[in-house]
């Protein structure tokens, strides 16, 4: 058993939740009158990632590892781990009294847990709720780890309304912007000389980041869009490209392989398991564009001032910045066209320029304030709050 008093338990299932969980964890943990608790799981534990290192690099005292066996790709395999999920969490919450558990997002792993702290009466935090990805299995996921929560932390005031429509309860939910961007801009990141060494890579005239997913609402899982974006650049010898790990969803590994027999091809290219966020953000300022259908070409690029080639409906309904560039179908002429848009000084311009629509200043300070402030105790069975109007 861990000790009393207020214990909070944050849990982390990819590199992605865990830079926007890490100031929290950080500022909690500072606070005497809160126990934090991380718990690890989910693509943490994949062999070709290196995740679980930069926590432990940041000195974050790791309470439990969950390790869910992931075999393959498939959908079976999915929903195997969501059932094996909820029994090992449900051991965890079985034996440890928690008064609040924060989470983030839309990953099947914290779905897991949600369901499980649910049965034991743990209130939930949940941050960036009321978001749309209407592509993926992501925004089913995501409402429904909102409906368990009690408490809701938006990224923008246009999903805090929406967190509003699912029924929450005003008082609860507050627009606080995201923990990734607050201090982008303020980030010491590795200039292009030292980039080049720390990731044996020789950036060429000209680059680009390639970040794509399943496409998990889609037929053919978004392969086809990815297949022609390898080919429009297998051909091309004097770009240098950099390719990020997909999400662990069906057909991940499907594009892994697609990306390694790529690189083997291009010596051009290098494919990475897990960057971490300064030599993430840092290969972001030295690219020319990000390509692929990433929440991150939509939430953390534009604050660092470069353009991103959203590709798909995997983002569809996302808020998005001036500089993204959307292609719905890609085909080798409209993804030329659009690399070639990236170059005018027009539009470069409106990336200078163009707000992040996730920003918000103070953003770790003020979620740290609300709950600390948070009265725990009296934390009763959830009421839906039904909107005011005619509704027909």
């Amino acid at each position: 058993m861990i000790k009393s008093g207020k214990n909070i338990c944050i849990i982390t299932g990819s590199r992605a939740d865990y830079d926007l969980l890490k100031p929290i964890i950080k500022g909690l943990s500072k606070i005497k009158k809160f126990n934090v608790k991380t718990i690890i799981t989910g693509s943490h534990f994949i062999k070709f990632q290196t995740s679980i290192n930069l926590i432990k690099k940041d000195r974050i005292k790791i309470f439990r590892e969950i390790k869910v066996p992931y075999k393959n790709d498939s959908n079976s395999t999915i929903l195997k781990s969501i059932s094996l999920g909820i029994e090992k969490f449900d051991e965890i919450f079985k034996k440890n009294k928690f008064d609040l558990l924060i989470v983030l997002g839309d990953r099947y792993e914290i779905f897991s847990a949600v369901i499980s702290a649910s049965f034991y009466r743990i209130p939930i935090a949940h941050l960036s709720g009321g978001e749309v990805t209407e592509g993926a299995i992501d925004e089913s996921l995501r409402h429904s780890i909102t409906k368990f929560s009690t408490f809701h932390f938006a990224s923008n005031q246009v999903y805090l309304k929406r967190i509003k429509q699912l029924g929450e309860n005003p008082k609860n939910i507050f627009h606080v912007g995201s923990t990734t961007v607050e201090n982008v801009n303020k980030e010491k990141l590795y200039s292009r000389k030292d980039l080049e060494k720390k990731l044996n890579f020789d950036f060429k005239q000209e680059n680009y980041l390639i970040t794509f997913h399943p496409v998990t609402f889609q037929e053919d899982y978004g392969l086809r869009d990815f297949k022609t974006i390898l080919s429009y650049f297998e051909k091309r010898k004097n770009i240098g490209i950099i390719f990020t790990i997909p999400n662990s969803d069906t057909k991940n590994f499907f594009i892994s392989k697609m990306i390694k027999k790529f690189i083997k091809k291009n010596k051009n290219s290098k494919y990475y398991g897990s960057l971490g966020r300064i030599k993430y953000f840092s290969v972001i300022k030295n690219v020319d564009a990000v390509i692929g259908n990433s929440s991150s070409g939509l939430s953390e690029v534009p604050s660092l001032k470069r353009p991103t080639i959203n590709i798909g409906t995997r983002q569809k309904g996302r808020l998005r910045s001036k500089s993204v560039i959307d292609i719905k179908k890609v085909t080798s002429k409209n993804l030329k066209d659009s690399l070639k848009k990236i170059k005018n000084k027009k539009f470069l311009r409106l990336v200078n320029s163009s707000r992040n629509p996730y920003f918000k200043s103070n953003t770790t300070k003020n979620i740290l304030k609300i709950i600390r402030n948070l009265n725990l105790k009296k934390v009763n069975q959830k009421k839906f709050f039904d909107m005011k109007g005619n509704f027909k």
